[in-house]
């Protein structure tokens, strides 16, 4: 009984710090974006071709990291109230391994999710740092 005790204090746990994670890196790419705008409006950033496509592809990258953000939460949310169901008994039988099922595949989902939500994440800001090194390497160096 204490192990399953700690089974839920540790899966409470790990629910709270994967959220965190999320929470954390989705406000750090909207701030990213926020500064990529703030750039582009900028009339002294005046980037040459290779570092237009790298800023370009900063901007995908962030775009696509928010948005993934935004699904891993709402994947998240989804399996969920399908756990919950599960646990208050509200299937049985085939329906409840098929309802257990997708549960599982939601789960899966949810951390496919947020470690394309960080890789991305962390793509663009080498993008958009390799483009402010590539403009002001002469204020740089």
């Amino acid at each position: 009984m204490a192990n399953g005790g700690r089974f839920v204090r540790w899966q409470t746990t790990q629910i709270t710090q994967s959220g965190f994670v999320l929470n954390l890196v989705l406000s750090f790419a909207v701030a990213g974006l926020g500064l990529w705008v703030s750039l582009l409006r900028d009339a002294g950033f005046q980037p040459d071709y290779s570092a237009k496509c790298l800023f370009s592809f900063s901007a995908l990258s962030l775009i696509f990291s928010i948005g993934t953000g935004i699904l891993c939460s709402l994947n998240g949310l989804w399996d969920f109230r399908i756990t919950k169901d599960i646990a208050r008994g509200k299937w049985e039988g085939a329906e409840l391994a098929a309802k257990t099922i997708e549960s599982d595949k939601l789960g899966d989902r949810t951390w496919v999710l947020l470690y394309l939500e960080i890789s991305t994440f962390v793509l663009a800001t080498l993008l958009l740092m390799s483009t402010l090194i590539i403009v002001y390497r002469s204020k740089l160096f």
